[in-house]
């Protein structure tokens, strides 16, 4: 039989011992009452620890037995000692000393030295065990023990106490671990009660104070009653409240994007993530998981920049003059204007001068256009720009129009325009191919005069 034990001993008697050791093992650790049974011989006798265990004949003794099934709860066994002796011809006395510990896992605590004394003979069967005395010394009074076996006591006490320091510095070394990750993410984690709506911060790591721009000391000393702190940027107070009220019940969770304006002045965006975490009915516990996108909202906000951006000359692009005939934004305002711009000449200008001199006769007329009409003019086309305003009335709409053709004909550039204003009727698209019409009318002019002086040049 396989065994760990390192015996001093060889042949049967090692062998005995080994078998009374897997006897305590099946007993003890594995609560295997069938492969005990099994071991024992025609003529049985047993006493056992408590009170009463004692029986003669194996039948009655393996029912006993089989009583245990399920019973004992799963134990370990340490420091196993055994003698044994040949006291006649086949027959053999194995006397034992061990610890017996239950395990953790059992939520029972019981360390005793418990003694064993078994005998075997020798059966065509090989051995068989015909005997089993089985006691503890805390079983009965101990030496200095007055009226209770204190001795035992003592033993399961230190047990229990060395359980309970082990898995106290478990938790000792994951509280260690999880505060350490707790302080060192790069995220705000706090948590509140949120009592008759209103709100206590009840904790927060390292990073919620490099959020809100103010010192770690300092974090606890910032009115939290609304569910967030005051550098929360005003347009997004609305929306912070309106997350906040829709957690109702336990695993409620929103996200909210805004922004912060910290003490020194500085704004950065953030990511919050707001849960109910528990409640009673009166208080409940929302946890706040925070992150700075920052870098994310400038990275898009440029990106989106980019792409409504024309990269000549730096106005609005065809792609934002599209959204901007599709967003509707023009209908809170009261009235509308259109000048839509085409360059005469460019053709010619870059046949003659090449193409830098065309582009440079692009970014000329941008500038005048803009200059005029900052952040409302769009590059639609090669020479072509749209001017969308909102704010003039029409004569100073139409005024305006006028001071950039006559400045742009004061630096030798020709345009074509065609204008549309409206009041009560406004409609952005109408406007635009109605603008677009008279623009194409103006440049037919335009062209129509060249030819004429053309033809009188040739006849002068």
């Amino acid at each position: 039989m396989d065994t760990d034990l390192d015996f001093k001993f060889s042949g049967t008697n090692r062998e005995v011992a080994e078998l009374t050791s897997a006897i305590l093992h099946a007993h003890y650790c594995r609560n295997d009452v069938g492969f005990i049974v099994s071991q024992f011989d025609d003529s049985f006798s047993w006493f056992g620890t408590g009170e009463g265990e004692h029986a003669v004949g194996v039948d009655t003794v393996s029912a006993i037995f089989r009583q245990f099934a399920g019973q004992v709860p799963a134990c370990n066994i340490s420091e196993e000692q055994y003698h044994v002796q040949e006291i006649a011809p086949g027959a053999y006395l194995c006397s034992g000393l061990l610890w017996i510990v239950t395990d953790p896992s059992t939520n029972t605590y019981l360390r005793v030295h418990q003694r064993i004394t078994a005998a075997f003979r020798e059966t065509p069967q090989g051995l068989a065990c015909c005997h089993i005395h089985i006691s503890n010394p805390s079983s009965e009074m101990q030496p200095g023990d007055r009226g209770f076996p204190t001795g035992m006591a003592r033993q399961s006490y230190e047990y229990l106490q060395e359980q309970v320091a082990l898995q106290r510095a478990k938790l000792e070394e994951q509280t260690a671990e999880l505060r350490d990750i707790y302080n060192t993410v790069p995220c705000a984690i706090m948590r509140f009660s949120r009592t008759n709506g209103r709100y206590t911060l009840l904790a927060a790591n390292h990073a919620t104070a490099d959020m809100t721009g103010v010192k770690q000391d300092d974090v606890q000393d910032i009115d939290w009653t609304r569910g967030f702190c005051s550098c929360v940027a005003e347009e997004y107070i609305p929306h912070m409240e309106a997350a906040l009220r829709s957690l109702v019940e336990p695993g409620d969770s929103t996200s909210a994007t805004y922004r912060l304006v910290q003490p020194s002045g500085r704004t950065i965006h953030v990511n919050s993530v707001n849960s109910l975490i528990a409640t009673d009915g009166t208080t409940d516990i929302i946890q706040r998981i925070v992150f700075d996108v920052t870098e994310r909202i400038t990275l898009e906000t440029a990106l989106r920049q980019k792409s409504f951006e024309d990269g000549l000359t730096g106005l609005y692009n065809r792609s934002k003059f599209r959204k901007r005939l599709e967003d509707g934004d023009y209908r809170e305002t009261p009235h509308l204007g259109i000048a839509y711009f085409d360059v005469n000449g460019l053709k010619a200008m870059n046949d003659q001068h090449g193409h830098a001199a065309g582009d440079n006769l692009i970014c000329q007329v941008a500038r005048h256009i803009d200059g005029r009409f900052e952040g409302r003019t769009y590059r639609i086309g090669g020479d072509e720009f749209v001017v969308i305003d909102t704010e003039l009335g029409q004569e100073a709409f139409e005024s305006t129009v006028r001071t950039v053709l006559d400045e742009m004909a004061h630096n030798g550039i020709s345009v074509a325009v065609g204008i549309s204003w409206r009041g009560a009727d406004k409609d952005i698209k109408a406007q635009f191919y109605e603008a677009d019409k008279r623009m194409y009318e103006d440049k037919a002019r335009y062209y129509r005069d060249e030819k004429h002086d053309r033809r009188a040049d040739r006849h002068s």
